[in-house]
């Protein structure tokens, strides 16, 4: 009599190849590497723009004065006579000029062209 019974080896056998047959079988078939790289591709524009450390967001505007009062609760206020760009949605719909008092995490600018509205964001002019 042998001192361990192979009959006890069969149904690990049995599950070993099963789970290497399934581990062989399931999943998808890799692309070749000729189908993963694409000749003459042109590289998207970034969708997304990083954040500067000198974002603002237009709190109110009077366009009958020309001004407006932008807010820069969490990034750092830009110098005074400094240019602005207005953005809503990601296209560019007006220019600000630094100008005015300053208090707190606010301040004012004139509204140099375009309409800008309250809650477009402000960035330095490029």
């Amino acid at each position: 009599m042998l001192p361990f019974p192979l009959f006890r080896l069969l149904p690990l056998t049995a599950v070993s190849v099963v789970a290497f047959a399934a581990c062989r079988t399931l999943g998808p078939e890799p692309a070749p590497i000729a189908a993963q790289v694409q000749t003459n591709a042109v590289p998207e524009e970034p969708r997304i723009r990083p954040l500067d450390d000198s974002v603002g967001r237009i709190v109110s505007v009077n366009s009958r004065l020309k001004f407006a009062v932008l807010d820069y609760t969490l990034y750092r206020l830009p110098g005074q006579g400094q240019l602005l760009v207005a953005e809503r949605d990601g296209t560019v719909v007006g220019e600000l000029k630094v100008n005015g008092p300053t208090r707190g995490t606010t301040l004012s600018a004139d509204v140099v062209s375009g309409d800008p509205k309250p809650g477009d964001r402000t960035r330095p002019k490029p």
